[in-house]
């Protein structure tokens, strides 16, 4: 009972006691879930219209752009340019910001497109110029319908083909990714048709437009004229206040509205050869040339030795780059070149080999997995006149493959040898690095001479050495001058020249450095003053101080002064030399060339719906003088774009043709469409409420 008393007493304290304890714990997981949301917050790469753009997203669809670009520069015998990553990442994040707002305006509209619509364009009669572009056969240029039905099969069902394994399936997974893509894309483009097409309509020229296009195009004039161009007058005799700097800065200032950007100051040091790693690279070359020329195994010398690898294979001389065809044209075999040294390469040939033969074979195939049990059971229907076309869709046919036996490297040398070396046109077996096919060669190319040259290259690379001789010079530089300001100032006297680049947040690329994405995340990141670490980029070391951080808005008026000083001083040169002119009280145009101290020159074929003259270029004053004009009579002085002009009619054409409402209605929705068609997307993300922040992570 005591006890009891003694808890009622203390039960205030208690309750104060628990609220605490509960206000911790949900302040806590307030500020826990808060944590969380910030983390939510921080992981996207743009808002658009309130939908999210997520990192992850973002990163797995640019994965799979990469990869469908190195497949493709690897079909071409090439590797991704360096630097392209960043390329690739504004193009998927346009595609993304791209998709989300037509799919909002798409569903707004109601535009669908539906299923026997999307298989027309895929498989149907109306084929898309996507698709076509992929089944086209490259060297008839015609559409390979059968083609396409073949690969459809495998893709959509790949274990009926052969492919059941997890190896295999693996081979084919790029494709049916790239599949998948295509048909996406397919389905968005039909999609913005309609689209577009819906805009098209609803922008109908009226009768007063078909007239006023009719009435502006018909009437063509030739003119004589004088100029005097602003450049007659000195800069320095006109005088051009602040206000009106002021003035025209107001007037036009729209056409100055700038992103968010950074202003950065950078050095860029080329990363060269130094004289030790010349006469380190031509010490080699000198000491090996003899070897090359004498020994019995090139293969294993030109590996051992060279930058580019040894292609064991004949090659048409007609086809190779000009110093090897001329060198293959006149040696002997076994017979060397002499050593030449050109863009900081060694270069010496030797002639394995020599024939003439075909340069390339068109062959039809069927593919089948390596060790494949059906292969020559197929092979003997073949051969006892089975039909082709009939076993094509089972076993991955193709009806025709053009093949140089310079393609060994992509396809195996095995298969290339047994191909080169059938003398028949029957079916036959051979093993590709792919898998195992039955082979028919269709045709051969006329006979060539071809031959077989190894090739001894050097390349003069900078040394490990000089890398860090060069990049301990510029480290010590941006250590000893810390801010931006000291960056700039004293890079004069250590031998350094200082770039200047205004960048916005989707720049990738700065003046002389083609992928400088490293660079610009870092100034968007960065406090201004801040110096930066070394970036190496396009085999450049660079170092960048943060200058200045400019937030959207207008461009300031001391930045975009000269432009507008150029415009305003022009203005006022015009209106001097109108008024001189005029005061001359000059009636002819000879008078007004003389006093111009220009000659007389002439232009034809001006008409109202032309603004750019051949000849003389952007002068809309001309355009809409001259074909409303009096034949012979002055007209001028006026004031044009590069100077003031004065000119007379000398012929003028009204065009015959009677008004034909059709023809301009056809001719002002064709200006129509093309505004629609290019400019939609400009529109779209123009009244849209983007929010970019791949800088933070890209």
């Amino acid at each position: 009972m005591a006890t009891l008393n003694k808890i009622r007493s203390k039960a205030g304290m208690l309750v104060v006691i628990i609220g605490v304890a509960l206000l911790a714990f949900i302040v806590g997981d307030f500020l826990n879930s808060g944590h969380t949301f910030y983390a939510m917050n921080q992981s996207k790469v743009a808002v658009v219209n309130g939908t999210n753009i997520g990192v992850e997203e973002f990163q797995e669809r640019v994965k799979v752009r990469t990869d469908e670009l190195q497949q493709m520069y690897a079909q071409r015998g090439m590797s991704l340019p360096e630097g392209y990553a960043s390329r690739i990442n504004q193009e998927v994040y346009d595609q993304m910001v791209n998709e989300i707002l037509l799919n909002e305006e798409l569903d707004e509209l109601g535009i669908v497109v539906s299923k026997e619509e999307l298989a027309d364009l895929l498989t149907g009669d109306n084929i898309s110029p996507q698709v076509r572009q992929y089944f086209t056969n490259p060297q008839t240029g015609e559409f390979d319908r059968q083609g396409l039905l073949n690969f459809m099969q495998v893709i959509l069902d790949p274990e009926a083909h052969g492919y059941n394994t997890p190896e295999l399936l693996a081979q084919i997974e790029p494709q049916r990714q790239m599949w998948l893509r295509l048909e996406k894309q397919v389905k968005e483009d039909r999609a913005i048709q309609k689209f577009a097409n819906l805009l098209n309509r609803a922008l109908t020229p009226n009768k007063l437009d078909l007239e006023n296009s009719f009435e502006e195009g018909k009437t063509s004039a030739n003119i004589a004229y004088a100029l005097q161009p602003y450049t007659s007058i000195a800069d320095s005799t006109i005088a051009i206040s602040d206000s009106e700097l002021k003035a025209e800065y107001n007037r036009v200032k729209d056409f100055y509205k700038m992103p968010e950007h950074r202003v950065i100051k950078y050095i860029t040091l080329n990363i060269v050869p130094s004289e030790a790693d010349y006469a380190k690279a031509k010490e080699k070359v000198e000491m090996n040339q003899s070897i090359f020329a004498t020994t019995d195994d090139v293969a294993a010398f030109v590996a051992n030795n060279s930058d580019e690898a040894y292609d064991d294979c004949f090659v048409a001389v007609s086809s190779m780059p000009e110093k090897m065809k001329k060198f293959a044209e006149s040696a002997a075999v076994n017979e060397s070149s002499p050593l030449e040294f050109e863009n900081d390469t060694y270069t010496m040939y030797r002639l394995m080999d020599t024939k003439v033969a075909p340069d390339s074979i068109k062959v039809r195939l069927l593919s089948f997995q390596p060790r494949s049990t059906q292969i020559d059971s197929v092979l003997n229907v073949l051969n006892n006149g089975g039909s082709f076309a009939e076993l094509s869709p089972k076993f991955n046919g193709n009806d025709e493959v053009w093949l140089t036996e310079n393609m060994a490297p992509t396809v195996g040398r095995p298969f290339i040898n047994k191909v080169f070396s059938e003398g028949g046109n029957g079916y036959f077996k051979a093993e590709s690095l792919g898998g195992e096919h039955i082979v028919q060669i269709l045709s051969r190319t006329a006979p060539v001479k071809k031959a077989k040259v190894a090739a001894y290259v050097v390349a003069v690379n900078p040394s490990t050495e000089t890398h860090t001789a060069l990049y301990n010079q510029l480290s010590s530089y941006s250590a000893a001058n810390n801010t931006a300001e000291k960056f700039s100032a004293a890079a004069k006297d250590a031998g350094y020249t200082v770039n200047s680049y205004d960048c916005s947040a989707e720049d990738y690329s700065l003046p002389g450095v083609n992928d400088a994405r490293q660079a610009i995340r870092w100034a968007f990141n960065a406090d201004k003053g801040e110096v930066s670490e070394i970036f190496t980029l396009d085999n450049s070391f660079v170092v960048a101080a943060l200058d200045n951080i400019v937030k959207e808005g207008y461009a300031p008026l001391d930045q975009v002064k000269d432009a507008l000083s150029i415009q305003v001083r022009n203005d006022k040169k015009a209106e001097k030399i109108i008024a001189d002119l005029k005061a001359k009280n000059i009636n002819t145009l000879a008078g007004y060339a003389e006093a111009m101290k220009a000659q007389v020159d002439s232009a034809k074929f001006i008409s109202f719906s032309t603004p750019s003259i051949a000849g003389v270029g952007y002068e809309p004053v001309l355009s809409a003088l001259a074909p409303t004009a009096e034949n012979g009579k002055l007209v001028g002085p006026v004031k044009g774009v590069r100077g003031v002009y004065v000119f007379t009619v000398t012929d003028k054409t009204v065009s015959q043709q009677p008004f034909d409402a059709q023809t301009e209605a056809r001719k002002i929705q064709q200006n129509y469409n093309y505004l629609i068609n290019s400019r939609l997307m400009e529109v779209l993300r123009d009244k849209a409420d983007i929010k970019n922040t791949m800088i933070r992570f890209f």
